[in-house]
């Protein structure tokens, strides 16, 4: 990569990061509350990965806008990397060594290799729709950010479904107080939001480049 392209990467990675760290710990943690009626998350209130459903706009803008500014195949897989990276450390503290949940190290792992695969469907459905159809650009983009973040809403049911000791923790559609059980509401909206967010970026690449021009 030259230089341009290693500061959209170390831009773009960041601000994942960010949306996705602070996501977790509002949505999950300090404002569990929010989430009672829906389901318990100890030691604090609140529904397990409920900021899956909430952030799909941003998540999909910040790697699809990477993606139109690098204008190269495998920045969406490098901008999850440091996500990835760093967040095996985060979470063996939390969930392997200070609160012992997860089954073994390996869970850990799954949930590493789990962001890098999001990062890479968003690469290759991008290049697949861009290549293969006929497909308007705005579309393409929002559809790679819906791929994206449907990837990354089956890994999470994945993993709170077999890595925790506890066993499926995913619940199920019939079930209001589990993740699975406000699907049916929040589904569509994480999906509507992805679009969004994807077609979004492909606006904001467009307005520059002719700024540019």
């Amino acid at each position: 990569m030259n230089k341009k392209e290693v500061l959209i990467w170390f831009e773009h990675s960041f601000l994942l990061m960010m949306v996705l760290n602070f996501s977790i710990f509002f949505w999950d943690f300090f404002s569990g509350s929010d989430t009672l009626g829906f389901g318990v998350l100890e030691p604090y209130r609140g529904m397990p990965m409920f900021y899956v459903y909430v952030i799909s706009f941003f998540t999909s803008l910040i790697v699809v806008l990477g993606i139109f500014r690098s204008d190269q195949f495998g920045m969406g897989f490098l901008i999850w990397t440091p996500y990835a990276i760093i967040g095996f450390f985060v979470e063996a503290y939390f969930e392997l060594i200070l609160n012992p949940v997860l089954i073994n190290v390996w869970a850990v792992v799954g949930y590493c290799a789990f962001g890098l695969i999001t990062g890479a469907s968003a690469d290759l459905s991008y290049k697949y729709l861009k290549e293969r159809t006929d497909l308007k650009e705005g579309v393409i983009s929002g559809l790679t950010g819906v791929i994206m973040s449907l990837v990354y809403y089956i890994t999470i049911i994945i993993a709170i479904g077999f890595f925790y000791k506890t066993g499926w923790g995913a619940g199920s559609f019939t079930d209001p107080g589990s993740f699975l059980g406000v699907a049916y509401f929040c589904l569509p909206w994480m999906i509507i939001n992805a679009y969004f967010g994807g077609y979004t970026a492909q606006s904001i690449s467009t307005s520059k480049n002719k700024n540019i021009e």
